[in-house]
């Protein structure tokens, strides 16, 4: 079994809120991968605490609230996640704070990165499952940051020939 994940997360039927879900299949698309495993995580919520116990660094990829542009990227070590960041989701899901706040209160550890991306839009009351043109614009940048985390964590990718 690999050790590390990079697992995206989000609802796709929201636009920019299926994010991370979007950026999963872009990596899948584009990429090969050696010791990662690659999961769309979409709107599981306490699912996700498998991930926890089962692998030994996982990459989170989420939309993020914090007040600033749409398509800015953030990078956080899960213990330095600073308050003021709260992840997208909706009003019927479990969010990933919710799962480590969980997985944190039930002795549950894991080297874990956060990758997050500022939405542009969420669409609540009119479904689709489009990104906005600002974050379809950033995608391979926050892959670029998936990636170099991947390197860090002992993982090996190669690009696609035909991609």
């Amino acid at each position: 079994m690999n050790s590390i994940a990079v697992v995206g997360l989000g609802n796709l039927l929201l636009a920019d809120e299926g994010f991370g879900v979007h950026l999963i299949r872009f990596l899948e698309k584009n990429y090969t991968f050696d010791n990662v495993d690659i999961i769309d995580g979409g709107t599981i919520g306490f699912n996700l605490i498998e991930y926890f116990v089962t692998y030994k660094q996982l990459i989170f990829v989420d939309a993020i609230k914090v007040d600033d542009e749409p398509g800015s990227i953030y990078r956080f070590d899960l213990e330095q996640l600073p308050p003021n960041i709260t992840f997208v989701s909706s009003i019927h899901e479990i969010g990933l704070g919710d799962v480590i706040h969980h997985a944190r209160f039930m002795g549950v550890e894991a080297k874990a990165v956060v990758v997050g991306v500022v939405p542009f839009k969420i669409t609540p009351n009119d479904l689709t499952t489009e990104l906005s043109e600002q974050l379809k614009s950033r995608m391979q940048a926050v892959a670029d940051v998936v990636l170099n985390e991947v390197k860090k964590a002992g993982g090996i990718y190669a690009r696609r020939g035909n991609s």
